[in-house]
């Protein structure tokens, strides 16, 4: 579904990325793993349109994605959820979900508003209550919200468990898995290794901008390697 190859990409002629290589394919949950300046946001900045590479391809669903604007991206099923939010603070939880499916045109969104509730019931409850009133979990379920109202077919997540207490990380956890279950596939960058490993099928360790691990989500937790810089062990 997703393939980035030989990426290079960076900020005012300070090179972030060095030629990195993942892939994602339908159905599946990959992790980007790595410590904070590794290069994680600025990866998927560029996948989804926000970053221009200086070099590298990307092609999603077959069709080269390199370059093309993020709204076109975003009418195509590439849809990324910023490790800020980006909320419309004083517009109602429902206002918001609605925003997310600007794409659709003039398509009824009553079914996909009653799937995010299904998703995240603590919305439904919260529906006429501003976005910037919610707590920073009922937030991100909201930004995810929001996200699926696109009706995405590659879910991109920028470290959604920021500033979440462990109960709320894993309750945004297990909605990543169930998204996956309604055929979605996810790319779930995060700081936390042990949370992303622990749920994704493949991951990828990225170090200075480049990759220097990969491999199945289990198997890299029992790696050495990821266990003493990441995982503490």
């Amino acid at each position: 579904m997703l393939h980035v190859e030989g990426l290079c990409a960076g900020y005012h002629r300070l090179q972030i990325l060095h030629e990195v290589g993942l892939r994602v394919g339908a159905g599946e949950i990959v992790a980007v793993v790595g410590g904070n300046g590794a290069g994680k946001t600025t990866t998927l900045k560029a996948i989804a349109g926000l970053l221009a590479p200086t070099s590298g391809t990307i092609t999603f669903d077959g069709e080269p994605a390199t370059g093309v604007r993020p709204s076109e991206l975003v009418r195509r099923g590439l849809v990324l959820v910023p490790e800020d939010r980006a909320l419309f603070g004083p517009l109602t939880v429902a206002e918001n979900l609605r925003m997310g499916g600007w794409t659709r045109g003039r398509q009824p969104l009553e079914e996909d508003l009653e799937q995010v509730f299904e998703l995240f019931p603590i919305l439904a409850e919260r529906r006429r209550q501003p976005a910037e009133t919610l707590s920073g979990g009922q937030q991100q379920m909201l930004a995810i919200g929001r996200a699926m109202m696109a009706r995405p077919r590659l879910l991109m997540l920028d470290e959604p468990s920021t500033g979440l207490s462990p109960k709320l990380t894993w309750a945004v956890l297990e909605a990543v898995q169930r998204i996956r279950e309604r055929g979605v596939a996810v790319l779930l960058v995060e700081q936390n290794a042990a949370h992303a490993l622990g749920i994704a099928d493949r991951a990828y360790v990225l170090e200075s901008g480049s990759i220097v691990l990969t491999g199945q989500g289990r198997e890299l937790v029992r790696d050495d390697r990821v266990r003493a810089a990441y995982l503490g062990l």
